[in-house]
C-alpha cells in the first residue's frame, strides 16, 4: 500500500491530526524492529515460509473467504452487512491482498499500512473489542492450518513443516499486534474528538446569557485554526488551538450579569471587574491533566495581552505572550468588532479590517507574524464566517466600544 492510498484511508477514518499521528507512530523502523526482536521473528523464518510461498498465495482467497464467512454469521454484524451488499466482498479482497503480501514476505512500511487498514475497517465494520480479539485467534488458527495444507502438498518434512507453523505464528502475532493497536487507537480516537465536542457545547455557556454570540465560539475557533495554519504550526498543534480557543471567555461565568450584559459602554469601574474573566477562566482550567484544557487555560489568561505589553491581566509584552494567546487575540477581536453584540451592532468587515490596520496593529496590539497570517486567510476565513453566520447584521460601530 503507497503512502498516498494509506493517507486517503485515513482520512476517510476520520482520524483527527492526533489518531493519524498516533497511527503513524505505529510504523517508526524502531518499534517494528523491536516487535520483531521480542517474538524472535528472524530471517530463518523469512526463508522458512518461502517454501510454501506458492501455495499460500493460491489459498489467499480461500482463507479469506472462510474468515469472512465466519464474521458475516456474527449477529451483531449481520444488519451492517445485509445492508451493503459490497462490503463483504471488499473486506474479503483486502484480506486475501493482506495475505498475498504476507507471503511475498517483504515486511516493510507499505506492509505494515495494510495490517492497520484492516484494523480500521473492522473498526468502521462495528467489531466489538471482545468480539474482535477472538476474531483473530481464529484467523491465526485458520491461516496455521492452511500453513500445514500447503507444507504437506510442498512434501515439507514433519520437522520444516513444524517450522512453518511456528514462522507463521510468530508472523500472525505480530500483524495482529498491529491490527489490535490500529482498532484501538481509532477508538481513543472516536471518544477525543467527542470529548472535544462535549467541550465545546460546555463552553458555549459562557457566551450563551448573550443571544447576539451565539455563534462567537465557533468563528473563533475557525478562525484561529486557520491562523495557526498560516504561521506554520503543525496539524495537531492547529486542532489543539481550534479545540480550546472556545475556552477563552469561560470566566465570564464569574461576571455579574448586570456587566455582561449592559446595554452600553461600561464604566472604568465596571470594566476592571470585567478584565477578570482572563483570571477566572486561568483559574477554572489550569488544574486539569486535559491537554486541550491547559491549552485553554492559558488562552484564558492571555487573549488579552498585546504585543507592545499594554495588555492585561498581566502586561506581557511579545513572545512572553504564548503563542496560543496571541493567535486567538487576532481572531477574538475580528470577531468582536464584525458581530452584533449587546452593547454595539456588528460592524461591516471591511471597517473592521481599517480599524485593524489603521489603530491596532500601528500600536503593536498584535503580533505581526499571527496578523499576517490572519490577512493571508482571510478569503478562508470569511467563508467560514458565511458558514456558521450567514444573517449576521451588519452596521457600523465605535471601535471604542470593544471590551
Amino acid at each position: 500500500m503507497d503512502d498516498i492510498r494509506f493517507k486517503e484511508i485515513l482520512k476517510d477514518c476520520g482520524l483527527s491530526a492526533k489518531g493519524i499521528g498516533e497511527l503513524n507512530g505505529l510504523l517508526l523502523e524502531s518499534r517494528i524492529e523491536l516487535l520483531n526482536s521480542v517474538i524472535n521473528f528472524s530471517r530463518g523464518d523469512v526463508d522458512n515460509l518461502a517454501k510454501i510461498k506458492s501455495c499460500m498465495e493460491n489459498s489467499a482467497n480461500e482463507i479469506s473467504d472462510a474468515f469472512y464467512n465466519r464474521i458475516a454469521g456474527i449477529e451483531e454484524l449481520k444488519e451492517k452487512l445485509s445492508a451493503d451488499a459490497n462490503l463483504l466482498e471488499q473486506l474479503k479482497l483486502t484480506n486475501a491482498d493482506y495475505l498475498k503480501s504476507l507471503f511475498e514476505l517483504n515486511y516493510d512500511e507499505n506492509y505494515f499500512k495494510n495490517t492497520i487498514a484492516i484494523g480500521l475497517a473492522h473498526n468502521i465494520l462495528g467489531v466489538s473489542p471482545s468480539i474482535y480479539i477472538v476474531l483473530y485467534g481464529y484467523y491465526a488458527n485458520l491461516v496455521s492450518s492452511f500453513v500445514l495444507k500447503c507444507s504437506q502438498k510442498t512434501g515439507l518434512s514433519l520437522i520444516d513443516t513444524l517450522k512453518n507453523v511456528n514462522s507463521i505464528q510468530k508472523k500472525l502475532t505480530i500483524d495482529t499486534t498491529f491490527a489490535i493497536e490500529s482498532y484501538y487507537k481509532k477508538s481513543m480516537d472516536d471518544n477525543y474528538k467527542t470529548e472535544q465536542q462535549t467541550l465545546g457545547m460546555l463552553m458555549s455557556i459562557a457566551e450563551y446569557k448573550d443571544m447576539d454570540t451565539g455563534n462567537h465560539i465557533a468563528r473563533v475557533s475557525n478562525y484561529s485554526r486557520i491562523i495557526a495554519k498560516n504561521i506554520g504550526l503543525d496539524g495537531l498543534h492547529q486542532e489543539r488551538i481550534f479545540y480550546s480557543s472556545p475556552m477563552h471567555d469561560i470566566g465570564k461565568v464569574g461576571i455579574p450579569d448586570n456587566i455582561i450584559l449592559k446595554q452600553g459602554k461600561l464604566t472604568e469601574p465596571e470594566y476592571e471587574i470585567m478584565k477578570m474573566h482572563c483570571n477566572i477562566g486561568y483559574d477554572i482550567l489550569k488544574n486539569s491533566n486535559s491537554p486541550i484544557l491547559k491549552d485553554g487555560s492559558i488562552i484564558a489568561a492571555s487573549h488579552h495581552e498585546n504585543f507592545d505589553g499594554s495588555g492585561y491581566p498581566f502586561g506581557l509584552k511579545g513572545e512572553k505572550i504564548p503563542i496560543e494567546g496571541r493567535i486567538c487575540k487576532v481572531a477574538d477581536v475580528f470577531d468582536a468588532l464584525v458581530s452584533k453584540r449587546c452593547y454595539k451592532p456588528a460592524m461591516p468587515v471591511e471597517s473592521a479590517i481599517e480599524i485593524m490596520n489603521r489603530e491596532m496593529q500601528s500600536k503593536e496590539i498584535f503580533d505581526p507574524d499571527c496578523f499576517n497570517a490572519f490577512f493571508k486567510g482571510l478569503d478562508e476565513i470569511m467563508e467560514v464566517k458565511k458558514g456558521i453566520d450567514k444573517n449576521s447584521p451588519s452596521a457600523p460601530a465605535d471601535s471604542s466600544m470593544l471590551q
